[in-house]
């Protein structure tokens, strides 16, 4: 499931021919306009498009007007429009009951209502799914312009959401067909708008009706691990969660609409390599899916209006710069960011026209195996054929960015998830997600490695120090029960490398509890054989023998007197 916010699946990893993936189809691309005339459905444009009585006064004066389709919706969503809806018209829906379901959009809202699909967890029924059924129809003179965003934006079965939903992914389709000759592979897409659960036992919010915070796009599979009927061609589903409903965010309807587009046959989910798990795959899914919601609006912002509930660090902004490996979080959502900032800086340099082409050009290369090194040689192999100037440019960015680089390891600093830019701790996959048979015989490694640069010659001491806890979810997305046993594997100038059925390292050494760093805090002080001699790295992958979980802090110290410290390991052979 491809998705909105940070949802943690604690599925288990895939091996295929030494690749670890989850499963993530069609892709095809010369740009569409701004979104800004008429032929996008909108009338006069956005800016200057007549509004609630202001158009009805205009019709007054001009006679008769055919209003067949007409609609208003948020040309953005309530926030960024400031709760003022925009008069167009709707690409003209095919049903004949004058539902919202047309060439390439079929919505339907999920009602409060008994007889949804049953919801099931792990073989068990937990409860039900809302009532799929669509809602919106035609006023009498063919209109839509009955259907207003309601007074209460906890609404949790409004038409509006259907319409927002219909004129959205009706736009978003012509971006992607109309301006680079692309289209799903299966039309009309699926949405379902104003998603909610019945539970029938507690998983964190009680029982009975329960929102559903989120937006994603599910491929087939997905439905089908919930135990709920299969969709041949997936869905993009989209929830209503207190006083937030996620189909009023045009960023987000692009967003999910993108994931289908990118499909499930690329940038799937994590990757397995001689220096451990990569999730980067997966975060390159997220970034492109931001990239293109917001090269559409020719805006760097995602989730302005919907994700904000859970507070404003939530919104991503393309325009402020990340870099690999510097930012990797293990989380994709918050990884996507280093790649989609790359791209946003490359429309910067050369106009959205020639780089969504670029863009898009190599995203049509990527495959399940595509990691961020191969998908920057692909992006620059397609800005080069532009031209040598195209091509420069473009690598400089992709250089500044790191994304040319392909040693994943970060360097290990005091770092705590509650004061953290992106407030998300270090995720580390366990036993519990990996089939028996794997050869990680030294424990399940990181999504990233750790590095200690530049340490000087003579160095007595270094102490690492770590607490790692059972994962943050619950409920349907979260694991349960068991806790990660966390070890360092450490060598000295070379990277951690997983070897058959061993891991390849000078030393893999086990922390203790160290209460001088705080609750829960294992450490270890490395000193001898496990420190350079004569200065350099020390490299560091984190294994973990127990189930899934996080790491939520990490601490160094460089130690004159060795002899004081707790848990001192040598690495003497």
């Amino acid at each position: 499931m491809f998705s909105l916010l940070r949802i943690r699946s604690r599925a288990a990893l895939t091996f295929v021919g030494g690749v670890a993936c989850f499963s993530l189809g069609a892709c095809g691309a010369t740009p569409a306009s701004d979104g800004n005339g008429a032929a996008n459905g909108v009338v006069g444009g956005e800016d200057a498009a007549l509004t609630g009585d202001a158009a009805d006064d205009a019709a007054g004066d001009t006679g008769p007007v055919n209003k067949l389709d007409q609609a208003k919706i948020y040309v953005s969503d309530p926030k960024t429009d400031a709760l003022k809806t925009t008069l167009v018209t709707l690409t003209h829906p095919t049903d004949p009951d004058g539902h919202l379901i047309g060439d390439f959009a079929s919505v339907s809202n999920c009602l409060q209502q008994d007889g949804g699909a049953p919801l099931k967890f792990n073989g068990f029924e937990v409860g039900a799914l809302c009532l799929e059924t669509p809602t919106a129809t035609r006023d009498a003179d063919q209109s839509y312009l009955s259907i207003v965003p309601p007074g209460d934006d906890s609404d949790p079965e409004d038409k509006f959401a259907e319409l927002m939903m219909y004129y959205h992914v009706n736009q978003i389709h012509d971006f992607y067909q109309d301006g680079f000759d692309l289209a799903l592979k299966h039309n009309p897409i699926e949405a379902l708008v104003n998603v909610t659960l019945n539970s029938t036992i507690n998983m964190g919010g009680g029982t009975g009706w329960q929102g559903f915070p989120n937006a994603a796009f599910m491929p087939p599979e997905a439905f089908t691990a919930y135990g709920l009927p299969k969709k041949a061609n997936g869905a993009i589903v989209f929830g209503q969660y207190q006083s937030t409903d996620f189909s009023y965010d045009a960023s987000v309807i692009y967003h999910e609409y993108t994931h289908a587009m990118v499909g499930t046959t690329r940038l799937s989910g994590v990757l397995v390599d001689a220096f451990g798990l990569d999730n980067l795959p997966g975060a390159m899914n997220e970034g492109f899916a931001d990239y293109f919601s917001c090269s559409r609006r020719d805006s760097p912002i995602i989730g302005p209006y919907a994700l904000t509930f859970q507070g404003d660090f939530y919104v991503r902004d393309l325009s402020s710069g990340r870099k690999f490996p510097d930012d990797l979080t293990s989380e994709a959502h918050a990884d996507g960011k280093i790649i989609g900032s790359t791209l946003w800086e490359i429309r910067g340099a050369l106009g959205q026209q020639q780089a969504d082409q670029i863009i898009l050009n190599a995203l049509q290369s990527f495959n399940a195996s595509t990691n961020l090194y191969g998908a920057g040689k692909l992006i620059l192999s397609e800005a080069k054929k532009v031209d040598a100037a195209t091509g420069t440019t473009v690598n400089t960015i992709l250089k500044a960015h790191g994304i040319l680089s392909s040693e994943r390891a970060k360097a290990w600093a005091k770092f705590s998830v509650q004061t953290s830019a992106e407030q998300v701790p270090i995720a580390i996959a366990g036993t519990d997600q990996v089939p028996a048979g794997s050869g990680l015989n030294d424990g399940v490694p990181g999504y990233f490695q750790f590095v200690v640069k530049d340490i000087p010659a003579g160095t007595q001491g270094v102490t690492l120090a770590w607490r790692a806890q059972a994962g943050q979810g619950g409920g349907l997305t979260g694991g349960g029960g068991g806790a990660p046993d966390v070890q360092l594997a450490v060598k000295k100038d070379a990277l951690v490398m997983i070897g058959t059925n061993q891991t390849e390292a000078d030393a893999i050494v086990t922390g203790k509890a160290n209460a001088a760093f705080g609750k829960s805090f294992q450490s270890v002080t490395l000193t001898g054989a496990c420190l350079p001699a004569s200065g350099g790295k020390l490299y560091i992958m984190l294994l973990n023998k127990g189930t899934s979980g996080d790491v939520t802090d990490t601490d160094i110290q460089f130690v004159s007197d060795a002899s004081k410290s707790l848990n001192v390991v040598t690495c003497a052979k």
